[in-house]
């Protein structure tokens, strides 16, 4: 299991010192065995406590101010043409000098209708192109098939792709067509398990993959102060899911779920079953707008020194 922390960063507040702070969490975060820092977005008519469009472009910068490795989750492939996502992927990944993993979801109609980006055709057919389309251009490409993309991404053949989704079309398109599958942070544990036991049912025995997760988190010494805590500085994010019938189960429309809310024991015992399902890289949300700092840095303490060992491979000093 690799840890890393998801940014919250929205568009209610100044954009320049929600990044200044998230740096500082960062650093917090790599200094306790965290390895990756993920940005998503979104392309909302009114601000709201998260997320920022362009995530490219959030991660362009903090490449420059952090050695952890950086992720999308996810970018929204409705607001971009593939072949400039292609183009702008391959440059991130040199200016982080090939620490980019791509997380892709397809993102909703309105998406295009406030960025201008067009799918060519039917949804699902169109999303399926665009993989193989950023697979053929980031492999060989002096015979991309709309150009040369310049400069070539810095990992061999382009960055790792995950590709989220809620449907069973999601999980063939991730373990066929991407490198592993990513579940949104509203994703209960049992859609969650549910399509990680199919991921890897499709992709075969032994085969290399990824799932990866992103998880609401708040530790403390006592749960019932941790679920306390929660309940206050969560209650924005949850309240944006929920008002958008969000939470989303296996059998549809669900309640919300925190299962990274309580004492480091809590804690490892969800992380424990999340491996024992398959998961493999789990993204921690400790800072949603409104969390004060100390909260935030207090969870990544207490994962860090009580959560993090049980995972750390001995031989690479990393988390397995």
């Amino acid at each position: 299991m690799r840890f890393g922390v998801a940014l919250d960063l929205g568009s209610t507040a100044p954009v320049r010192p929600q990044l200044d702070a998230s740096v500082a969490l960062l650093d917090h975060a790599e200094a306790r065995g965290f390895v990756s820092a993920w940005v998503g977005e979104s392309y909302h008519a009114s601000p709201q406590v998260f997320h920022l469009p362009a995530s490219l472009m959030v991660l362009a910068h903090l490449a420059a101010r952090t050695s952890l490795h950086l992720g999308t989750a996810v970018l929204l492939l409705r607001a971009y043409s593939v072949e400039r996502l292609a183009q702008e992927v391959a440059l991130l990944d040199q200016l982080c000098e090939g620490r980019l993993t791509l997380g892709l979801g397809l993102g909703a109609p309105e998406v295009s209708q406030r960025t201008g980006a067009q799918l060519s055709g039917r949804a699902g057919p169109a999303f399926d192109e665009a993989l193989e389309t950023l697979r053929s251009t980031w492999a060989t490409p002096s015979a991309a098939p709309k150009g040369v993309v310049v400069p070539e991404p810095a990992q061999q053949g382009g960055p790792r792709i995950l590709v989220g989704g809620k449907k069973a079309v999601s999980v063939r398109r991730a373990a066929e067509l991407a490198d592993g599958f990513y579940g949104a942070t509203n994703y209960t544990d049992d859609l969650l398990l549910r399509q990680s036991a199919a991921f890897w049912s499709k992709r075969g025995a032994g085969a290399a993959g990824e799932v990866a997760t992103t998880r609401l988190c708040l530790v403390h010494e006592d749960a019932e102060h941790a679920r306390t805590l929660a309940r206050r500085h969560f209650a924005a994010v949850a309240d944006y899911y929920t008002s958008r019938s969000a939470w989303a189960g296996a059998d549809g429309p669900a309640e919300a779920e925190f299962p990274l809310v309580g004492s480091p024991d809590d804690i490892t015992r969800a992380v424990r079953s999340y491996a024992e399902a398959g998961v493999t890289s789990l993204q921690l949300r400790v800072a949603p707008l409104g969390t004060p700092p100390s909260v935030a840095h207090h969870t990544i303490s207490l994962v860090g020194s009580e959560v993090l060992p049980a995972w750390r491979d001995p031989e690479a000093g990393s988390n397995r």
